[in-house]
Parts: C-alpha cells; structure tokens; sequence
C-alpha cells in the first residue's frame, strides 16, 4: 500500500475513495452483508512499525466491536457500483464508553488496519479555509504538550471541518484513556463524525503541515445535541496504548 502525495481531482467524505484520506466517511459493527453498520469518520494515520508494514488509522473504539463482522471495515455501500466496498478490519482493545470505563487506562480507540485501498496522510485542510487544499499529517503531537494548549480543528464525513486556532484542550479525567474537551462553540461535531481526525498546523524541522492531536469521541452533555463540549481522545496515547506508530511524511 502506498500514498498519494498529490489529489487531481477532488472526492467528498462520504464518497467511496481510494486511496482512503482521514475523515472519510466508514462503516463498521455490521452482523451481516446486508444489515446496515455504524457510520464512523476516519481518524489519524497510522502504521505497523516504525519501518512501515501494514497501514492504516486510528478510529473511535465505539464505532465498532471485536468478532466476525462486527469487527470489519466498508467503505459506503453502493448496490450500483458492483465493486468490493470491503476496506479491512480492527484490532480493538478500547472501551465503548470512557466515561463509564472502569479500566481507566483503556482509550475509546481502535486500530483498524485498512485492506484492499491505500492510505493517505494528506488532510483535505482546504475544508477548513486553509490555504493549502491539501497538507500531509508530520507527527502526532505528544500527549505532555496537549494539555490546556491551543488550536484543534476535526474533519470528518458529518459536518466536515470546524475549528479554531483560539480553541483550548482542557483535560477531562471522568473519561478514561486520555481525553481533553474542547469547548463545542470552538469546534462542532456530531454523532458520526465519531474517528474523525483532530490536528492543529504548525512545522518540524523545514517540513510544515498537519499535526494531529487526537480523534473525535463524542460530546458533553451525552447523549446531545445541544453539546456544550467536542471530546477528543489523544492519538498519541492511543497509538502507544496499541504499540503502533504514526504514519506521516518525512
């Protein structure tokens, strides 16, 4: 599986897409072919080792549950299209609900290894206003520097990108794994943009573009809208909760 550095023409989020970019739209926790699955939005690049392997992304670990079909990964169903929406499977170690979660060290996380479509470390940032259309996730921000720090914007298939560069991650500790809030007026979400990538810009060394800060897992109060907060788990505990690496451009 490869990447592709430079998109011609433009896929929307809940379009079926090779190579798979995060935000886009998936569908997981499925009991058969036929039966509809939960809709989920792709999160943060990932991969095997850190010489490279299997690919693919963190997502939200409630989107899916381990066994069977329940634990494969789609693409969206189109009964026109006649190709294989089929696009891998997860390895899920997380909760389902961090805030009721009595092993507070597992993330709402999951790894879903992607098969049968490429991966992508390319954010369609141009959603979001940026002057880049496209910029490549660099690094996954370490957890110790996320705390009350400042910028985060999501992307995924629901409500596309919204964000602030003036948005704070407050740490919120009632959730297991390792969750900040983000303040909903700073940065909306909604049910299904659940996985659904987190990132702030910036640069490392001479290379500048994404860094990724976590994924999309729900709000305060549950069970909303209205949300008063965007939850977001960090991707950097999650990947070293799962002894994987981040995917990025070097």
């Amino acid at each position: 599986m490869g990447v592709l550095a430079v998109f011609v023409t433009y896929a929307g989020l809940t379009d079926r897409v090779n190579p798979i970019y995060p935000g886009v739209q998936i569908e997981s926790g499925k009991y058969n072919a036929l039966w509809p699955g939960v809709p989920c939005s792709a999160g943060v690049p990932i991969q095997y080792s850190q010489w490279g392997g299997s690919l693919g992304f963190l997502i939200a670990s409630h989107c899916t549950d381990p066994g069977d079909w329940q634990k494969l990964v789609f693409q969206p169903y189109f009964a026109w299209a006649g190709d294989n929406n089929y696009a891998g499977y997860t390895v899920d170690w997380g909760t389902n609900n961090a805030y009721y979660e009595l092993d507070r060290a597992k993330p709402d996380a999951a790894v879903w290894w992607v098969v049968n479509r490429d991966v992508s470390y390319y954010v369609l940032t141009g959603l979001c206003g940026w002057r880049q259309s496209w910029a490549p996730v660099i690094e996954v921000i370490p957890d110790v520097q996320l705390a009350y720090s400042y910028g985060a914007w999501k992307i995924g298939y629901v409500t596309s990108c919204t964000g602030s560069d003036d948005a704070q991650l407050i740490p919120d500790d009632r959730y297991s794994g390792r969750v900040y809030a983000v303040a909903y007026s700073k940065m909306s979400a909604q049910n299904h943009d659940n996985g659904g990538i987190v990132f702030r810009a910036g640069c490392k060394d001479t290379l500048c573009g994404v860094r990724a800060i976590g994924i999309v897992i729900g709000g305060i109060p549950p069970g909303g809208p209205p949300y008063s907060y965007t939850l977001v788990q960090s991707a950097d505990y999650a990947i070293k909760y799962y002894g994987v690496y981040p995917y990025v451009a070097k």
